[in-house]
Parts: C-alpha cells; sequence; structure tokens
C-alpha cells in the first residue's frame, strides 16, 4: 500500500531527565539500505536521463512518486519485513526492545526542503507483559540518497530507571535530511531486560 506522500522516521531528541554526555554511536547502516538506495539512482537515470542524479528526481513531484513505488517495491522482498520495520509517517508505533537485541526503524526517501521531528517515549508494559528495567540508546543516521554517504544526526540514552512517559524529541531540518533515507536504531542495554517504547515521526 502506498503511503502517504514521502515517510521518515526515526527516533530521539533531548531528554526531559538527566543522561550521559550524548557521544558518537557507529550508524550500523544494514547493506541493504546502500543497495536500495543505489537502485533508486538507477532508476533515476532512467526517467531523468544519464546524468541526472537522485536529487534531480526527488525534487519533482510525479519523479518523486514514482521513486517512492520503486523503493516499496523493493522493501516488499527485503529484510525490512524481517527484522527492521518500515516507517508509518504521522502514525505512532509500539514495540519492546529486548537486550541485548535492537531494532531498527528505516524511512522512505525524504523529499527536498523537509524535516523531520522523531519522538520516543517509555511507556508502560502491556498487560501481561514482563516489568524489567531496560535502558536503551537511540542513535538516528542519515543516508545520502546522491552519494550513498552515512552521516550520524543524534544519539541518546533511556537510563534503566528511566519513568514510563520519559521522552526524547528532536527536530531536524531540511539541511540534515532532505533528499535521504533515516535510519534509526534502538539499542536494549541490560541482560534480557526489556524497553517498551512509542515513537512517532513527523514531517515539519
Amino acid at each position: 500500500m502506498r503511503k502517504n506522500m514521502i515517510a521518515i522516521t526515526l527516533l530521539l531528541a533531548v531528554g526531559f531527565v538527566a543522561v550521559p554526555g550524548v557521544t558518537a554511536q557507529s550508524c550500523d547502516i544494514p547493506a541493504f539500505v546502500k543497495d536500495f538506495v543505489k537502485n533508486l539512482k538507477e532508476e533515476c537515470k532512467k526517467l531523468e536521463g544519464p546524468q541526472a542524479s537522485t536529487s534531480t528526481c526527488t525534487k519533482k513531484q510525479a519523479a518523486l512518486l514514482k521513486l517512492i513505488d520503486k523503493w516499496n517495491g523493493l522493501v516488499q522482498n527485503s529484510p525490512l519485513k524481517l527484522s527492521p520495520r518500515d516507517t508509518n509517517f504521522g502514525q505512532d508505533q509500539l514495540g519492546t526492545v529486548i537486550a541485548p537485541g535492537d531494532r531498527r526503524f528505516v524511512s522512505q526517501p525524504i523529499e527536498p526542503g523537509k524535516g523531520v521531528t522523531i519522538s520516543v517515549k517509555k511507556r508502560a508494559p502491556a498487560i501481561g507483559e514482563k516489568d524489567t528495567k531496560g535502558g536503551c540508546v537511540v542513535t538516528v543516521c542519515a543516508v545520502d540518497l546522491d552519494s550513498a554517504s552515512e552521516s550520524s544526526l543524534a544519539s541518546f540514552t533511556f537510563e534503566p530507571d528511566a519513568k514510563v512517559n520519559t521522552e526524547f524529541n528532536k527536530s531536524f531540518s531540511a539541511s540534515q535530511v532532505g533528499n535521504k533515507v533515516i535510519i534509526v536504531k534502538l539499542d536494549g542495554k541490560g541482560l534480557a531486560a526489556r524497553f517498551p517504547y512509542v515513537y512517532r515521526a513527523t514531517k515539519n
């Protein structure tokens, strides 16, 4: 199902509780994401000519929608259907990270001129879900659609004793995320500890 316009996703920001100093984290971009980016670049050349860059297409609504269709087609037969999650723009997405595991969210391509705000909140355990105190490190990275270069945008930590409804929220400008794909990684900390969360991505 086609998602409304361009989506995005992924997570985090300034918290309301004291956290350790922000440190650089590895983006650890899944290999298939870069393969997707390469496929989009080739698709754009088919649409706009051999000299076209991907940003040439993302600036044009009709070409952009064709790239989104291409992206969605790639997603259908990719690891996104197994482990990482596609971002549902404008919707709350709930889950639980069980340490030492992690969870990744991958956005659709973001059009030039658009920014994104990411919110991640620690939620109460669901009925029947074990209430174990797990920490979580959230890392936000981006992959440029033209160069396929990676950039680390933000990294924040939820401590194991963070209270329910503790929220981290951060906005990213168009210069940071426009014409890029965003990957958000939630890295659980602890031993078999659970970090229940809800996150939401919105366009600026």
